[in-house]
């Protein structure tokens, strides 16, 4: 190790994380930058479902679920087939019986009347059970297999089924059928008799598509009657019977699989912890956020009297679900103005943050406000020891006792709901996670709280005795949170502040920096993206049509529109008194003023008003002012009346309309002022940021390393207050830029510098200037730099050392030095294994003529390896047209009228389930070198995933391909036939995503010469896939799509810089890139330092 004195500064995005790592000297001037790196990542997307955002982790578990079904499907029918085969009935394959309904027939003749040969009898009674349990319908999954012994009757289903038969058929059918025989009255080979719905379907009209007779989902209990008739028509034993039921209905429940996995609580580490959606979890958290409240009262905050937290404690676990939590309401349960009540966003030491909702019953309020009707009437009613089994049965990660008195209660409520109700039940999403402690830990924290009035910190010291310094320790940085996004997130943040704390010692202090979705996954981003372009839609009509109305043309600002808004929303009229205004005469006021600099600048403190108002109120509330002017209109109750005839903002709902004008309401009721902007106020609230932010405090604990994380705007502002925006030069220039990736490095950075006082300066420099914008003031915030004189002595620190800093920043971007690197995967699983659609084969005759394109697709390896060592193939034209050969092919002989298999396409496919399925899934490619010519030459050898899962358990970049692998198959001809005679080099290999510095000035032509032409000789590549045998496509590394347009969606670049960036690449070939010289492939660490050696195996670069 190294110890040096450096800071951290960390900016995470949606695709990419910021990592810089800055030494300072003993004045804290920036000297060196130790590391500087922009990490790009997938978000965790599958990459065959991009366009859905499904993730990875989604995908991979249908995939997983799938297959771990049809496993248990097959080991029970497996078992079914093995009791059966005991009994000495005769157990053959279905595929035995030439009649496709055979099993249909055996059913109805077993329901029917009794066979008396009993051989007969067993063979018919091995089909009709295995049948069954096939297709043996839906069972409550709460409902126990015993409770089909004896069935109450017929499903709903069944009785829909029967009714549509008999409509159909025009027959009457028995009260006791069974299912076989409504299938009965069924013309066998023209009637449908299951499977509605088929894509086939889709292809055809209407009238030519024939309807189900089974059109309806059978439940377990119709079949179980059917095996009860046959065996009581079959005069077999009972305990046979109950056998039979208890094998073809068995079932295994996932629920509670996780239950091994559960933490302990580090108060009594004998328990477990408690799920969050538990009563003794939502009531602690409620009183946990209740202690941090305090009171203003003259200018001093006092905590919550044990009778004040009583009546706060008991109103918020008690709130309706039809009631919307508001602080407000809170302070009017205490009798206070919302001004006096502080503390509301504080963070216990948890993790918990009540932000701008105060905290209520969760659990209660989702379950009473659901779509699940039955089970809000059972949980009104239901004791809280029932209550706490229901949350159990509810949660996929809890384990309940259906014998218990509470487990019975539960077990009896879901028997008795409809399949209906089950489904509702299934969309209910109650709060996820585990809490930092047990039930019981929980049940006694709050008890003390709630008893004594006292904080957490208070009531975990007098509970159970621990030191002051206690904190209940955090989770590894790297942990996953099961949220895809955030997981990549916090494994690279981890890794890279390992290498750093190895390489360098801890840091002094570590900030990170956060855009709105950069702990979102992309479902969210996107849904938040749409919602933006929305509203950029429709304020873009506005701007129109506010030029329109002014007769002006030009470019408007956000507060023109705002001031626009308002006068139309308030009807032009001023919200003090009621009097006509324009939006060239209106002034907009903060209806509650804030203490100190700056203002609350939202939309509900923000009104229009006139000259008159705006003069007399000056900085005074609203409601304080009004009680003592004398200007007629202004009152309390004229202005709430007012708004009640407001309009509806462009594009909002009536819902959020009535909630806007509320807030307003309650700001103009407001007594007191907002409290000033304070280090709190800038920090993020999101959950995930400060989760991360307790990792790497508790992760250097011992170091006093202090970590603090902000909100993105916060970034902005420093580079544009310490004048890095305007001489930091990119690709694209300088400024704010999008389009090279290399910014997220430059602003972690920029971050990695901020103080709690500066961050603070600068949220207050943005607040004034928003305030002036909108009262259309000179901008005085320029000169501001500190509201006292301890942060301007901060900001007078900070500016020199970002002057330093810009001075690193360019050194690093003019000479190449800030990597951009992404991880390689190299895990043989990546997506799906092959194309969804599955084909039919090719077939020819053994003794037909086969060209060698043809016998490379043969549908085995065992096949091709019989056609090409037949004494007549030849490697150019295959093999000629023999009537006298024969194969054989894994054992099995193949005469000259047999007929083999083949692909009937030309890329790489694999046999599936008697078809063929594509594959287009590579693991890596080997680059090799080709000698004998007059110069060498290059070839790729693509590696499919298929073929390297047969490595698995060695090393696959060395493993030995065999001829017959559809990966050499699918090899270019010249590569094949320098392998077979040896006089191929294999150089290394490359991945999707590897980095490849390249030599430009050769390739100075075509698409690429015209995108250098632009943007510059660009000596960095990144490889985004193999198009063919022969070429792969490229990227430009430090370049990203997002900077292709400008603001307005117009191209800013040549068409051929587009296509290099975003569309279809840069396609080159093998041979033509390692040709020209000097390719390397660059391999880095975490820290974005070159790998040229490594102990543990890792990747490292390599050269031709």
């Amino acid at each position: 190790m190294d110890p040096r004195r450096y800071v951290v500064g960390i900016d995470v995005g949606s695709y990419s994380i910021g990592f810089a790592a800055v030494e300072l000297d003993d004045q804290d001037q920036p000297t060196e930058l130790l590391s500087i790196v922009s990490h790009l990542h997938d978000s965790g997307l599958d990459p065959d479902q991009q366009k859905t955002a499904t993730t990875r982790l989604a995908s991979s578990g249908v995939a997983r679920r799938t297959r771990r079904r049809y496993r248990r499907i097959k080991k029970r029918i497996r078992r079914l087939e093995t009791f059966l085969n005991d009994q000495g009935w005769k157990t053959l394959p279905n595929e035995y019986y030439e009649d496709p309904y055979f099993p249909w027939k055996a059913r109805i003749e077993l329901a029917k009347q009794r066979v008396a040969d009993p051989a007969r009898q067993g063979e018919l009674l091995s089909v009709a059970i295995r049948h069954i349990a096939h297709h043996r319908g839906w069972r409550n999954p709460y409902q126990r297999v015993q409770s089909l012994y004896s069935p109450q009757g017929t499903s709903d289903a069944f009785k829909e089924i029967k009714a549509g038969i008999e409509k159909a058929k025009n027959v009457k059918l028995p009260d006791d059928a069974t299912v076989a025989q409504l299938i009965a009255v069924a013309d066998f080979g023209e009637d449908r008799i299951r499977g509605g719905g088929k894509n086939k379907d889709k292809k055809k009209e209407p009238e030519q598509v024939k309807s189900a007779l089974i059109s309806a989902r059978l439940q377990q209990c119709d079949h179980a009657l059917e095996i009860n008739k046959i065996f009581e028509v079959q005069g077999l034993d009972d305990a046979l019977r109950k056998k039979v039921i208890d094998l073809v209905f068995e079932a295994e429940s996932p629920k509670g699989a996780q239950v091994g996995r559960v933490g302990k609580d580090p108060l009594q580490p004998n328990k477990y912890r408690a799920l969050k959606a538990s009563d003794a979890f939502q009531r602690y958290r409620i009183a946990a956020l209740l202690g941090n409240l305090r009171i203003r009262e003259n200018n001093e905050s006092k905590p919550l009297n044990p009778n004040q937290f009583k009546v706060l404690f008991d109103y918020l676990v008690s709130l309706p679900a039809k009631t919307e939590p508001e602080w407000i309401l809170v302070a009017e349960q205490l009798d206070i103005d919302r001004g006096q009540l502080q503390g509301t966003a504080t963070i216990t030491d948890d993790g918990e943050r009540a932000g701008a909702r105060p905290p209520v019953h969760d659990t209660n309020r989702i379950i009473e406000g659901s779509k699940a009707k039955e089970l809000a009437k059972w949980w009104k009613a239901a004791p809280q020891e029932h209550r706490d089994a229901m949350l159990k049965a509810l949660s996929n990660a809890d384990n309940i006792d259906l014998d218990s008195p509470e487990g019975a209660v539960v077990q009896a409520f879901f028997v008795s709901v409809s399949e209906e109700e089950h489904e509702k039940l299934d969309s209910l999403h109650l709060p996820f996670g585990r809490a930092a402690y047990s039930e019981d830990t929980l049940r006694r924290l709050t008890k003390r709280m709630v008893s004594e009035g006292v904080d957490l910190y208070t009531a975990r010291r007098q509970e159970f005795g621990i030191p002051e310094d206690w904190a209940p320790p955090a989770q590894p940085v790297g942990e996953p949170v099961g949220n895809p996004a955030v997981d990549r997130v916090l494994k690279e943040v981890a890794r890279w502040l390992d290498a750093a704390a190895d390489e360098w010692g801890a840091p002094q202090s570590v900030v990170i920096e956060h855009v709105r979705d950069g702990f979102s996954s992309e479902s969210v981003a996107r849904e938040i993206d749409r919602e933006n372009n929305k509203r950029a839609k429709r304020n873009n009509e506005l701007f129109k049509e506010l030029n329109d109305k002014l007769g002006t043309t030009g470019k408007r600002s956000r507060a023109d529109l705002w001031r626009y808004q308002s006068v139309q929303r308030q009807n032009s009229q001023c919200a003090y008194c009621g009097s006509p205004i324009t939006f060239q005469n209106c002034e907009m006021d903060h209806i509650v003023p804030q203490k100190g600099e700056g203002s609350t600048n939202t939309r509900d403190n923000l009104v229009a008003v006139c000259h008159r108002c705006n003069l007399s109120k000056s900085n005074a509330v609203f409601s304080v002012w009004a009680k003592q002017c004398n200007i007629p209109g202004v009152s309390l109750k004229e202005a709430i009346d007012r708004t009640r005839h407001w309009n509806h903002d462009p594009g909002q709902s009536s819902k959020d309309a009535k909630k806007f004008t509320q807030k307003v309401i309650e700001r103009l009721r407001r007594t007191t002022q907002d409290e000033p902007l304070d280090a709190r106020s800038i920090e993020s609230v999101a959950w995930m940021a400060n989760e991360l932010r307790s990792r790497i405090a508790f992760r250097f604990q011992d170091t006093d390393t202090k970590v603090n994380v902000y909100r993105g705007a916060i970034t902005a502002q420093a580079r544009m207050a310490a004048g890095i925006s305007d001489n930091l030069r990119f690709v694209d220039g300088t400024g704010k830029s999008r389009f090279d990736r290399r910014h997220h490095a430059v602003d972690a950075a920029v971050v990695s510098l901020l103080t709690p006082y500066v961050a603070q300066t600068l949220a207050l420099r943005s607040n004034m200037k928003r305030e002036s914008e909108l009262k259309r003031t000179p901008p005085q915030w320029k000169e501001f730099t500190g509201s006292d004189a301890a942060h301007r002595a901060a900001w007078a620190r900070w500016q020199p050392r970002m002057h330093k800093l810009g001075q690193l920043l360019q050194d690093a971007l003019t000479n190449d030095r800030i990597p951009v690197k992404t991880n390689l995967r190299l895990r043989i699983g990546n997506g799906r294994a092959h194309e969804d659609s599955i084909g039919a084969l090719a077939t020819l005759k053994v003794s037909s003529a086969i060209p060698v394109e043809v016998i490379d697709r043969a549908a085995s390896e065992a096949l091709w390896c019989a056609l090409t060592r037949e004494p007549d193939f030849d490697w150019k034209d295959g093999l000629p047209a023999n009537p006298e050969r024969s194969i054989r092919v894994n054992g099995t002989h193949f005469g000259p009228d047999d007929e083999v298999e083949f692909f009937p396409v030309a890329a790489g496919a694999i046999k599936v389930r008697g078809g063929y399925a594509e594959i287009s899934r590579f693991h890596h490619a080997r680059i090799y070198r080709i000698d004998g010519g007059k110069k060498p030459a290059f070839a790729m050898l693509r590696v499919y995933s298929h073929d390297a899962a047969k490595f698995r358990n060695e090393d696959v970049f060395t493993a030995e391909l065999t001829q017959q692998t559809i990966s050499m198959r699918q090899a270019e001809p010249k590569l094949r036939k320098a392998l077979r005679e040896g006089t191929a080099t294999y150089l290394g290999w490359i991945v999707t995503d590897d980095e490849l510095h390249i030599n430009p000035h050769p390739f100075n032509s075509g698409q690429v010469g015209n995108f250098q032409q632009e943007i510059g000789p660009t000596t960095r590549w990144r490889v985004d896939g193999f198009y063919s045998n022969s070429r792969f496509r490229l990227r430009p590394l430090q370049l990203s799509a997002e900077g292709l347009k400008d603001k307005n969606g117009v191209l800013k670049y040549h068409a051929d810089v587009a296509k290099v960036v975003d569309s279809r690449g840069w396609i080159t070939a093998v041979n033509v890139l390692w040709g020209a010289g000097d390719v390397v492939v660059v391999r880095r660490d975490a820290l974005g330092r070159v790998r040229l050696r490594s102990a543990a195996h890792l990747p490292i670069t390599w050269k031709a």
